[in-house]
């Protein structure tokens, strides 16, 4: 990578471009550097290092040129180009205030900016990566990655509480490790011989919101469309009825707009999904009222796993989410 101090010192506007490519596997980007300096510590501390005694010539100073790129060697090329589209945005990004990016991209963002310390773009990223369909497996192995204490407890919790589609023993340990099977497979065991709650009929949960032919529609849970929290499957706390009419009648429609996240106030379901079971189209404004099921001890497994991965856990809190 080379740089320019300024975005009046490059011909490539913000729209960096891959110039070149060098020596086999080797991409050259060059781009301007101020946004760099300005979002990553890392990249301000090297910038402002002295030059080495006897080079008074700027072309000797890494990164000021191609001649003398700074190598940024083990990492991929794939993942700089995603942070760079959003350090350096499109006009037409610009102008919807949104980022036309898939979601490998904002797994290579995320990357970057945790390893130079981007703090503003690592917390964009994990919103952006919370709103996607990330799996419970998924948000774990993240997590590992990238020290994102939030996406550990959410993974965990789901992988304890999920009953259809939830991973086999052999997943677990090929994907997590285990030392990482064998105390959620624990924990699933010493919630099997926990005696259930009966249920509140009035609840609303994600398991009683269910298609029109009454298979649930976030089996897995889902995270609240407004603040990006994860809301688990049987959780009833999670969400509270905003009208006056009450909670609806089981096997009647309930149009999502009533529902209420209980952390942010905003709608945690508005637009149209599509059944995991039967592919069936649910508009938010349409989905059936399911008669609720057993629960499981959902809120005493959440405990269990976070006593569990305590200190795993808290070495990520310190990275801020």
């Amino acid at each position: 990578m080379s740089t320019v101090n300024s975005p009046n010192e490059t011909t490539q506007g913000a729209t960096p471009r891959i110039t070149d490519v060098l020596f086999g596997d080797m991409v050259f980007f060059k781009v301007p550097r101020y946004r760099f300096t300005q979002y990553s510590e890392v990249f301000a501390d090297m910038f402002l290092m002295p030059q080495a005694e006897g080079t008074s010539d700027r072309v000797d100073v890494e990164g000021r040129d191609k001649e003398h790129p700074i190598l940024l060697e083990g990492y991929q090329a794939a993942d700089f180009a995603a942070i760079v589209k959003i350090l350096y945005p499109l006009p037409e990004d610009t102008i919807s205030g949104s980022y036309t990016l898939l979601k490998g991209e904002w797994v290579g963002v995320l990357n970057l900016s945790t390893k130079w310390q981007m703090k503003m773009l690592r917390d964009l990223a994990i919103a952006k990566l919370s709103s996607l369909s990330l799996t419970s497996v998924e948000k774990v192995t993240l997590a590992r990655a990238h020290k994102v204490a939030k996406w550990l407890k959410e993974g965990l919790s789901e992988i304890v509480a999920q009953e259809e589609s939830a991973p086999t023993p052999h997943e677990l340990k090929t994907h997590l490790g285990i030392e990482t099977a064998f105390q959620l497979v624990w924990i699933q065991n010493q919630s099997l011989k926990r005696p259930h709650v009966p249920s509140n009929p009035s609840t609303v949960t994600l398991r009683s919101l269910g298609c029109s032919n009454g298979h649930v529609v976030f089996p897995n849970g889902k995270s609240c469309d407004s603040c990006y929290l994860q809301i688990l499957l049987d959780d009833p706390d999670a969400m509270y009825v905003n009208s006056d009419t009450g909670t609806p009648n089981h096997g009647s429609l309930i149009g999502l707009q009533i529902l209420r996240c209980k952390h942010c106030s905003g709608r945690p379901v508005s637009t149209t999904y599509y059944c995991p079971s039967c592919s069936a189209r649910v508009r938010y404004t349409s989905f059936k009222f399911l008669a609720p099921s057993p629960p499981s001890n959902t809120n005493v497994d959440m405990m269990a796993v976070q006593e569990q991965f305590k200190e795993e856990i808290a070495s990520y809190e310190s990275w801020g989410q």
